[in-house]
């Protein structure tokens, strides 16, 4: 069975290497649009986004994070140089506020691969951005002490298509 959504889910990869053409606010608008429509827990509607378009602010930021990284050069340039970057985050003491977030990041890439933009979801900027080193920029980015950073996702036009790989084998078992 194919359609067009079964088309864009199967075509969605990580995209680490983006051109430096801006998107436009349509664009922008419509990807932050399916985040926001992402189905939530208890439709409690909790999920948060700060949006970094490149620049002098997202500079500071990858500086910072590269001071503070325990994980390794090999993340210093986690946004692979997008032009639009996305904080997700939520309150802290909400169960769902991750698997919300989850679905959030993934509507949105599903929405930008729709549109002929690509993204990458980024998960290892969470410990940093967690930290009191990281305090005031998530303050900068409207997040208050009950607030968590879960996830966050570049978005930017394709420098160049990440080739399709196999799928691992054996991981669906049905349960009679």
């Amino acid at each position: 069975m194919q359609n067009e959504t079964l088309k864009v889910i199967r075509a969605r990869r990580s995209t680490r290497s983006y051109l430096t053409d801006k998107i436009s606010d349509e664009e922008l608008g419509a990807i932050l649009e399916a985040g926001l429509w992402a189905p939530t827990a208890r439709n409690e509607q909790e999920i948060s986004v700060a949006v970094v378009r490149g620049g002098e602010v997202m500079a500071a930021f990858k500086e910072d994070f590269k001071k503070n990284n325990q994980r390794g050069a090999r993340f210093d340039d986690f946004d692979y140089n997008a032009p639009v970057f996305l904080f997700l985050y939520g309150p802290r003491d909400f169960p769902y506020t991750e698997m919300d977030s989850g679905i959030a990041a993934e509507n949105m890439a599903l929405a930008a691969e729709s549109i002929g933009l690509g993204t990458v979801i980024i998960g290892c900027i969470r410990d940093f951005m967690r930290s009191d080193a990281a305090r005031s920029w998530r303050e900068r980015f409207g997040m208050t002490e009950n607030d968590i950073f879960t996830v966050g996702v570049a978005i930017g036009r394709k420098d160049k298509e990440t080739p399709e790989r196999p799928r691992k084998e054996n991981r669906i078992k049905f349960i009679n």
